[in-house]
């Protein structure tokens, strides 16, 4: 229920001030685009965001307060906490100085990451969403907030700091954006397999599995279906189907709670053929729309995203013959450019169809929620002591 109050707060806020708080541009192709105030995409927001940053129990929440509520008090005691954190000591580590410098209360470290992730999220797509109203609901309906904002919780820190960070991907920015990678992921993956001593806590990243994202860098930009994206399709293949990617993401999720608490979002034995099919989404309508992207006026960063779709499709399909639990979690890095490639397709290659598309592609998605709130994840329930909730 509480997930779609979420939505329906999204569609009766986002339309009603759509024309008071966005700009109506004229493109040369007919067209039309909606610029987006800051105001807007806080408005729209701050409900979700009020529901992710006040849960008190919800998948692994429970295990992050638990780990907050045992960090020591002082630093002092660092070393020894996050020696048992297998290899996200960066993220783990950061909770000391919180809990002296900020606030113990493990609400307040919870609603800073909610409005970390928020931010990230909210900025880049006001920055590229053509109809920031149609990609907020889409993020509202695609399970992004259950199951990243709310689970999931320290691998989507990473994977909403990179999104925040494709400006430095589109302009081949990578002095930043690679730094940054390796910082999110840590250097653990490297001194490991390289026989070297294990490194300070603060170079022992947030999360491993951005290491998908290094060779993403390469291969993403550039123009839309180019021979780079393919040759990074078989290589993701190629790791996957010789479990190459499962050997260098173990040690980022054994021992955690994903091993426990992520058998409620995604079996052991793969990832079901609807959330697949749901994930080719966008590279299906980008395939139909193939000729529209060739001309020149198409922005780069649809082209990256058209890319990113390739990649997403292809990590799925993978993860439906393999194990759900590793490369299941990878898709996520690209799939969150969907909310901006699909407003984008709707309301240019398929702007002839009028308003069908954007309906058609609305009720699609509030299916697929229903099916994975519902039905998928019917025994997962959602706690909030301070709003009183428990369903």
């Amino acid at each position: 229920m509480v997930f779609w109050i979420m939505v329906i707060w999204v569609l009766v806020v986002g339309y009603a001030f759509r024309g008071n708080l966005t700009t109506l541009k004229r493109c040369g192709d007919g067209s039309t685009e909606y610029i987006a105030r800051p105001a807007y995409a806080i408005l729209m927001f701050s409900l979700p965001f009020l529901f992710v940053a006040l849960r008190s129990n919800y998948v692994d929440t429970g295990s992050y307060i638990s780990s907050f509520n045992n960090a020591p008090d002082t630093m002092d005691g660092l070393k020894d906490f996050v020696s048992i954190r297998d290899h996200s000591e960066l993220f783990y580590g950061s909770i000391i100085p919180f809990k002296i410098f900020i606030s113990d209360n493990p609400q307040v470290w919870l609603s800073c990451i909610a409005l970390l992730q928020g931010f990230c999220v909210m900025h880049t797509l006001r920055k590229y969403s053509c109809d920031l109203f149609l990609s907020t609901y889409l993020l509202a309906t695609s399970a992004i907030i259950p199951m990243w904002f709310c689970n999931g919780m320290r691998q989507f820190i990473a994977v909403a700091i990179l999104f925040a960070a494709t400006k430095w991907m589109l302009e081949n920015k990578w002095y930043f954006y690679l730094p940054l990678a390796v910082l999110l992921m840590g250097v653990t993956p490297i001194t490991s397999r390289l026989g070297l001593d294990h490194a300070p806590w603060y170079l022992c990243g947030i999360h491993q599995s951005v290491l998908v994202m290094l060779p993403a860098y390469f291969f993403l930009p550039g123009k839309a279906f180019n021979k780079r994206v393919w040759i990074l399709t078989g290589i993701v293949l190629v790791l996957v189907f010789t479990g190459g990617i499962d050997d260098a993401l173990e040690t980022s999720v054994e021992n955690t709670t994903y091993v426990n608490e992520l058998q409620n979002v995604d079996a052991d034995s793969g990832t079901s053929l609807f959330r697949v099919a749901f994930a080719a989404i966008p590279l299906i309508l980008s395939v139909l729309a193939r000729r529209e992207l060739q001309k020149d006026d198409v922005p780069p960063i649809i082209h990256l995203c058209v890319n990113a779709s390739v990649i997403t499709t292809v990590l799925y399909v993978a993860s439906a013959f393999t194990s759900g639990m590793f490369v299941g979690r990878l898709p996520i890095y690209t799939e969150i450019y969907s909310l901006i490639l699909l407003p984008w397709l709707v309301r240019h290659p398929f702007r002839k169809y009028g308003n069908w598309p954007p309906f058609a592609l609305c009720v699609l998605y509030a299916v697929f929620m229903f099916y994975q709130i519902n039905i998928a994840w019917g025994s997962v329930s959602y706690q909030s002591e301070l709003l009183g909730i428990n369903v």
